[in-house]
């Protein structure tokens, strides 16, 4: 691994609580710091939240609530502890780096941003739509932007006039501990189960999945549902229309993610937008192969269709493949998680980052 000229890095997180954006920050902290850089992380909440394993990193906790009574300990923290470069992920923090940029001019000021911007804010109310101005107005401070997907570097092109050369495209790593087993439960053929992983919240397409799985007749099925969120009531009354409600099962959360994936057969995602689905990395990297929608987003980096799963373009393509699907080949499992291993692995990531940074 190449080794980042000298130079000090802060993190920048809300907290460590259970979140896509705060497993993969403090991963990544931990990472550089195990790799002998100086690395500190910053975290405006409080540490009796802290869910990660951080190993012996150095972490300062403002026990703040909310960002906006954190804005002076944040310069504060910038000038105490003198970084060369800071990082930061969410986009609400992101804003607020890109305004403290203004007073730091010789520091490098690097956000990891995490979804479409553009369509994502379609799903959103009028905050979200605030939010996106306010976007447009500030990111442009910034260093650099990591984008974790090349739809998501587009966007930024065209809809928030970012030079490309501030871009830069980083897929998340697989950061989800290997099951003991490492093994695939078999289960038969004459009952096939899936698994969906992700809030409840209408951009994640649940309606589509529950439309798909109702024209099911030749082979029997079950569907599990992992998550919480404010559609739940809804999509619950779609199962009951559609009388699934016999085949359905919902889990609000779970600590042992790649244990719930483990006993399915296949990763069903309907979403019409996605930044870059962790939940579909962590199903290929146990072997379970992905079907999902062609939407924007990181989903078409992560499955090759036909080869870990398969990425169809509509309700249509994707009812078909539902109603035949005990008919074809479920692709192997070795071939399923070879891709995603030999393109998100930890070292791999790491190694992305380790460019970056020394790019500054």
């Amino acid at each position: 691994m190449k080794s980042i000229k000298s130079m000090k890095i802060l993190f920048v997180l809300p907290s460590l609580r259970a979140g896509g954006a705060e497993r993969v920050i403090s991963f990544l902290a931990r990472s550089l710091h195990e790799n002998n850089q100086e690395v500190t992380l910053l975290v405006l909440g409080f540490e009796k939240d802290k869910v990660f394993e951080t190993g012996n990193l150095t972490i300062v906790y403002l026990n703040r609530d909310r960002l906006l009574f954190s804005v002076f300990d944040i310069i504060k923290a910038i000038k105490k502890t003198k970084p060369t470069i800071v990082f930061s992920s969410i986009a609400h923090v992101n804003i607020v780096m890109a305004l403290t940029s203004y007073f730091f001019k010789n520091i490098k000021f690097i956000a990891r941003e995490a979804s479409v911007l553009s369509i994502m804010s379609k799903y959103g109310d009028y905050k979200s739509r605030f939010l996106k101005k306010i976007i447009r107005l500030t990111y442009k401070n910034l260093d650099a932007i990591v984008c974790q997907s090349l739809d998501m570097k587009n966007d930024f092109i065209a809809n928030f006039n970012i030079n490309t050369n501030k871009l830069h495209v980083i897929g998340n790593p697989i950061t989800m501990q290997l099951l003991d087993s490492n093994k695939i439960e078999e289960t038969s053929r004459n009952k096939i189960k899936f698994i969906t992983i992700g809030r409840l919240s209408e951009e994640k397409g649940h309606s589509r999945i529950i439309k798909g799985l109702s024209k099911i007749v030749n082979y029997d099925f079950h569907y599990t549902i992992v998550g919480d969120g404010l559609m739940g009531d809804q999509i619950k009354n779609e199962i009951m229309k559609n009388n699934l409600q016999d085949k359905v099962t919902f889990i609000k959360h779970t600590s042992k993610v790649l244990d719930e994936i483990n006993k399915n057969d296949y990763f069903l995602q309907g979403s019409y937008v996605e930044g870059f689905p962790n939940s579909v990395l962590e199903s290929c990297s146990i072997g379970v192969p992905v079907i999902a929608f062609d939407c924007p987003g990181g989903t078409k980096d992560i499955i090759i269709n036909g080869e870990n799963g398969f990425l169809v373009e509509d309700q249509t393509e994707f009812d078909r493949l539902l109603i035949n699907l005990d008919t074809i080949n479920k692709p192997q499992t070795e071939i399923v998680k070879k891709y995603v291993w030999s393109n998100f692995a930890p070292k791999e990531i790491v190694s992305k980052y380790h460019d970056l940074f020394n790019l500054q």
